[in-house]
């Protein structure tokens, strides 16, 4: 199989490594000279260039990974739509609602995919947590409560884009997920406001009538933050899942601690899904560009109400 990589910087390094590990034949487009010759010493790739267009057309890919920066997403993910050629564009996948609305209309029109990177529906934890909810074991869910902090070298780093596209968005995308609903209700705060190096809460209200607690925040002094943590609640218990420690379920049948699985790879994971989709011709991947819309949509209602 021939996949095309677009994008040289960190996440598309990742994605390289991944899929030669795979066995995948790769060609790696990429704007800049200089960095376009490193990743050729790096990588045993077939073909490279600094114009993806050039480069489609030459190496004739089966499929195609977009690593770009994000105002690049949406003109390589419909150049490569319109060509049948299925792609995975790494979040975010469009800068705004419109322009992922331009990308769920190309995805029905053509022949092949478009696959989202909402990396996190392909994480171990996060899937047992989904399968839990699915599985009824904890009664009809009733509220979702999510914490995502990082350090405050994010604020000077992603100037440019709201923390609640960088980071929330997961959140939202894996509580859209787990409550299998939409969002009816949204109210949000930043503290300190229009500053990035704050904290950013949120009470969202979903259609099945379960509440959505949500924050983030770009205001750690160091790389030492509080780890990462979903807790669900429903009318038969919980489950919480907290970054290193593991799962936690709280039913009539008592307190289950999962343990997290060594080996858990969310990448591979989520590539393994791309090229299962290629060979069968269909998106097979847990999430759609119709979730990332709708992901996008409650985050744009976030950042008005965060930056009036």
């Amino acid at each position: 199989m021939k996949v095309l990589v677009a994008g040289g910087g960190a996440f598309g390094k990742e994605h390289l490594r991944a899929l030669l590990d795979m066995g995948v034949e790769l060609a790696v487009a990429e704007s800049r000279a200089d960095e376009l010759e490193r990743l050729g010493a790096l990588f045993p790739v077939a073909d490279r260039d600094q114009d993806a267009g050039r480069l489609i057309q030459r190496f004739a890919p089966d499929g195609i990974v977009i690593a770009t920066p994000a105002v690049a997403h949406a003109p390589l993910a419909i150049m490569a739509l319109e060509r049948n050629i299925p792609v995975l564009v790494e979040k975010p996948v469009a800068p705004d609602s419109a322009i992922m609305q331009q990308l769920c209309e190309a995805a029905s029109c053509s022949r092949a995919f478009l696959q989202p990177g909402h990396i996190l529906r392909f994480s171990a934890p996060h899937r047992k947590l989904h399968e839990i909810v699915q599985e009824g074991q904890i009664g009809d869910l009733l509220r979702i409560v999510s914490r995502r902090y990082r350090d405050s070298s994010h604020a000077e780093r992603y100037r440019d884009v709201d923390p609640v596209f960088t980071t929330m968005v997961h959140d939202i995308d894996l509580a859209l997920w787990f409550d299998g609903s939409d969002a009816v209700d949204v109210s949000a705060r930043r503290l300190p406001a229009n500053d990035f190096r704050s904290l950013t809460a949120t009470e969202i209200g979903s259609l099945r009538g379960a509440q959505w607690h949500l924050s983030l925040a770009w205001l750690h002094p160091s790389l030492d933050c509080p780890p990462d943590r979903v807790e669900l609640v429903g009318t038969r218990g919980s489950v919480e899942f907290e970054a290193g420690r593991g799962i936690d379920l709280y039913t009539a049948e008592g307190h289950h601690q999962l343990p997290l699985a060594s080996d858990d790879d969310p990448l591979r994971v989520e590539l393994e899904a791309f090229l299962s989709g290629i060979r069968s011709g269909r998106l097979v991947a847990p999430v759609t560009p119709e979730d990332a819309l709708r992901g996008l949509l409650i985050a744009e209602r976030i950042v008005r109400m965060v930056n009036p």
